[in-house]
């Protein structure tokens, strides 16, 4: 139950501090005066987003501050995992900075939005005359039913289940993605692998062609320049074989009288020797020498080809390139697939999935089984509401496939009139109607909900006369169970109230601020003439006002 509330520095509110009570707190005050700003620094407390625009004083900070009497709830656990402190009467503050930054207490310990929403949904409900398009909503229409079936365990564990597949899908999926990769490269490696096997790579093999090809390409001078050098070796009579010969046999002839010119003829002999060597190999280079374009092309074209191969691969010679062969030998040799523990993930998240299966045709038929019972109810709900002959079903239509609120989809079908067939809800009825048969259906699931506090913030639009005198008795019930605050623009609702508090604004140093305060039976007898009549509130206005709180 929100038993305070205060609120300092936001929009048009100084300073404020309203209390409630457990029962039926009506709110009203005439349009402008601040009603959906109080409204608005309560949804700061569950979770709202909120910036530097709402500082009344940008230079001082916004405090929205909530003591909520927790006693009756079952909640000490969610404190116990969060690690926050547990109080009977538990303080939700929100902080805005003038530097706009926003900060959540629980008790004085920071919370995150995130875990301030998780606690904010199991202590307060705001429905507002906006809230009409949830009909239209599927996750909200699951949600009635399962509220009143009572089956947010079953839910709970089907989600759970649900998870617990989705995780294994997503782990086998990634694994199978990973498999194809590898397989990709695998068959990009083994592609490398056979283009290097198939190349025949030596060592040194570059060096030698470019050599090979340099040869080659200089044939006709080599042959030119050997054939002149022969030439000079022993093709004239003044050849320098023939010059080297003469020189040796005299020195031959003297050689016998000093041991220098000894020495001096066998070296002349043995330059003589190596010269007639030399002389042979020039000869038979010579006649091996011969131009091959053949040949020559031959030899560029493996050039190219190891080129071409060490820029397709970013490597700079032959030996790297036999390197990445042999590295990718051994890699092809030592590859293996997850076969076996793809099957095996498959295997397990095909038991998962029909485990959760199962928990969602469980689901399912609980839900299907309550909803006669709550066809039922909220079809007396807005009878008490003014629509005598309405009728309302619900369907369960059960798919084929898993989602988070299990396998089923469900619709809202309605009828206002006698004889006139039930029809998809949304495409029906009127705003009055939608407005009441969602008040019927909030007043059907709070019998079955432990949620403490429902805000109303204006649902009664279109709607006045004796079907507002009803509204307002069907609310006054709600509160017999369950504590709710109403923001209110009717005087027959107004009247059911236990705790009336009006909304006004004030002129203090020439700023417009808004201020609450609670009404006493006369201020309340006045506040709901001029709900009826407007300003002028004459004897028979107030005496009507007295009557209506009365009744």
């Amino acid at each position: 139950m929100l038993s305070a509330l205060q609120i300092s520095n936001y929009v048009l509110i100084n300073s404020l501090n309203i209390e409630f009570d457990d029962s039926l707190n009506i709110i009203t005050g005439e349009t402008g005066a601040g009603k959906s700003i109080i409204l608005g620094a309560l949804s700061l407390i569950l979770g709202g987003r909120a910036d530097t625009s709402v500082l009344l004083d940008k230079s001082q900070k916004c405090v929205v501050e909530a003591t909520f009497d927790i006693s009756s709830l079952n909640i000490q656990s969610f404190f116990d995992e969060n690690d926050w402190d547990y109080a009977e009467m538990t303080i939700i503050r929100r902080e805005i900075t003038e530097k706009g930054k926003s900060r959540a207490f629980v008790n004085d310990t920071p919370v995150a939005l995130a875990q301030l929403k998780n606690l904010t949904t199991q202590l307060i409900d705001i429905h507002s005359q906006h809230s009409n398009l949830l009909f239209h909503n599927a996750d909200f229409r699951v949600q009635v039913v399962d509220e009143f079936a009572q089956t947010q365990w079953f839910l709970t564990d089907f989600q759970e289940k649900l998870a617990a597949y989705e995780q294994k899908q997503a782990e086998w999926a990634q694994l199978l993605e990973k498999q194809k990769e590898n397989i990709e490269k695998k068959d990009y490696f083994d592609f490398v692998f056979h283009e290097l096997q198939q190349a025949n790579l030596r060592e040194n093999e570059q060096e030698e062609l470019e050599n090979e090809i340099d040869f080659l390409t200089h044939t006709e001078t080599i042959k030119t320049n050997l054939f002149h050098s022969l030439q000079l070796f022993s093709e004239s009579d003044d050849s320098l074989l023939e010059k080297l010969r003469q020189i040796k046999n005299l020195n031959a002839s003297i050689s016998s009288y000093h041991t220098d010119l000894k020495e001096i003829s066998k070296r002349l002999e043995s330059s003589y020797l190596e010269l007639k060597d030399l002389q042979g190999e020039i000869t038979a280079l010579y006649d091996r020498v011969d131009y091959s374009p053949e040949l020559l092309a031959e030899k560029k074209e493996r050039l190219d080809l190891l080129y071409h191969l060490e820029q397709k691969y970013h490597l700079k010679s032959v030996g790297e390139l036999i390197a990445k062969r042999d590295e990718l030998e051994t890699l092809l040799n030592n590859f293996s697939t997850d076969d076996e523990k793809i099957v095996s993930l498959q295997a397990e998240r095909d038991e998962l999935y029909q485990i959760a299966w199962d928990a969602a045709h469980k689901l399912s038929d609980l839900r299907r089984a309550s909803i006669v019972e709550l066809q039922h109810s909220v079809v007396a709900k807005i009878e008490e509401l003014g629509i005598q002959d309405g009728r309302f079903e619900v369907k369960v239509i059960p798919g084929t496939s898993l989602h988070k609120n299990g396998i089923d989809e469900v619709q809202f079908w309605f009828s206002a009139n006698k004889g006139v067939p039930v029809a998809e809800l949304e495409k029906v009825a009127s705003g009055g109607e939608i407005s009441r048969l969602m008040l019927a259906v909030k007043a059907t699931i709070s019998d079955k909900s432990i949620l403490p506090t429902i805000v109303f913030d204006e649902i009664d639009v279109g709607i006045s006369g004796e079907v507002a005198n009803k509204v307002g008795r069907v609310m006054k019930t709600m509160s017999h169970h369950r504590q709710l605050l109403v923001i209110t623009h009717l005087p027959q609702i107004a009247a059911q109230a236990t705790s009336h508090y009006k909304v006004y604004k004030e002129t203090i140093n020439g700023l417009n601020q808004t201020k609450v305060r609670l009404l006493d039976r006369g201020n309340r007898i006045q506040e709901i003439a001029q709900m009826m009549r407007g300003d002028s509130c004459s004897e028979v206005t107030l005496k009507a006002a007295e009557e209506l709180i009365n009744e």
